[in-house]
């Protein structure tokens, strides 16, 4: 018995000896990689690199290179080199919520930029709010987002905005309109708001429906749209469903103005012809003669052989704007907290000079431009 025990013993001293150097040998690996990173400040990118909204993540990249390019030529954040973490989130609440503990985790993470869909942003802003890391949703309109907590903080225009100018805009054109918006909860709130506005501006929405975000055929409610007679469709959505919509509206018959999709190279691929003279909110056109406008489309032109879009534009101010925050507070999560409160010139491709309200953690003062497609590109129409 004594030998068993004597045999058990020297067991369990070798298992734990074992166990302690491996939690040693962990410890080190993890320390050595915190000191490799000391040079390196990171920002977390929860953003769709596949699924359905893919093309939004691919624009964002292409905006993210350009400025990280800039961002680290001019010496990254008081010499630190900046780089971004990215996780895929398709867009879908369910994995934001995750991927928000993982960054929150992270104490490398100064920041958050992200997700693509306000419904995907507003599920995480809890974990990003319990976590004190602030969550910059940059295309994030839904007037419910900054509503989140302190560490929730959007440039993006609201919903609200964007659908009273939109009702201004189509009110020049039309008093008898159909809509379909998306089934989702951005987009009937988009719906609200233009039902509202339409209602004040004197014009009579004679034909609504929802539409499903993943369908491929709208032709059964195009039709109903058309049948009511209206002087124009409007379509509150997204670029794919934006641009199947009004093909399938020329399809049904219908040749009067469309308002809708996005100023997206991918709408106006997938769009072609049928979508000419479209008008759609922006806060970006490439024709915009304003130098420092013209010499960002040249640099995006240099490095990627193409004009760039508003979603470029929202990527590529967002990090600035950040940069931007963490070198006046400091390179830490409350240090951007710290910019973003206390900085009052931004400078941007899309918004210009603002500051944000520090109520509602959005811009002061900014509005959407008015755009109409012609030729294959969005440019102003001028109207105020």
């Amino acid at each position: 018995m004594s030998k068993q025990w004597s045999g058990s013993r020297r067991l369990r001293l070798v298992v734990g000896v074992a166990s302690a150097a491996l939690v040693a040998g962990l410890t080190g690996a993890c320390s050595d990689s915190s000191s490799a990173d000391k040079g390196t400040v990171y920002f977390g990118v929860s953003g769709p690199k596949t699924g359905a909204s893919a093309e939004y993540g691919r624009l964002w990249q292409q905006g993210f290179d350009l400025a990280l390019d800039e961002i680290n030529a001019a010496g990254g954040i008081d010499g630190k080199k900046v780089e971004l973490k990215w996780e895929d989130s398709q867009s879908d609440p369910k994995q934001t919520v995750p991927i928000a503990t993982k960054f929150v985790g992270d104490n490398s993470i100064i920041a958050e930029l992200g997700d693509f869909s306000s419904p995907a942003s507003i599920a995480a802003s809890p974990v990003y709010n319990r976590g004190k890391l602030v969550q910059y949703g940059f295309t994030n309109s839904s007037t419910d987002f900054t509503k989140g907590g302190d560490y929730s903080w959007s440039p993006s225009i609201t919903l609200d905005v964007f659908q009273e100018r939109n009702a201004q805009w189509v009110s020049a054109k039309a008093k008898k309109v159909s809509v379909v918006y998306l089934e989702t909860d951005w987009g009937k709130q988009a719906f609200k708001f233009f039902e509202q506005f339409a209602k004040e501006k004197g014009v009579e929405i004679v034909y609504s429906s929802p539409i499903l975000p993943d369908s491929q055929d709208f032709r059964p409610v195009l039709i109903k749209g058309r049948d009511a007679n209206p002087d124009a469709f409007v379509h509150l959505g997204y670029g794919p469903d934006g641009a199947l919509v009004v093909k399938q509206l020329r399809d049904v018959g219908f040749g009067g103005q469309f308002f809708g999709g996005q100023n997206t190279p991918q709408f106006i691929s997938l769009a072609g012809t049928a979508a000419e003279g479209d008008i759609v909110n922006g806060v970006f056109s490439a024709s915009d003669p304003n130098p420092k406008i013209q010499a960002f489309v040249g640099k995006f032109k240099a490095k990627f052989g193409t004009d760039p879009g508003d979603f470029n534009v929202y990527a590529y101010d967002a990090l600035n704007v950040l940069v931007k925050a963490a070198k006046q507070g400091g390179a830490t999560r409350e240090g951007i907290l710290k910019g973003l409160r206390e900085i009052k010139d931004f400078d941007g491709i899309g918004l210009g000079t603002f500051a944000f309200d520090q109520g509602t953690r959005r811009p002061s003062g900014v509005k959407p431009i008015e755009l109409v497609l012609k030729n294959g590109q969005f440019v102003p129409t001028g109207n105020k």
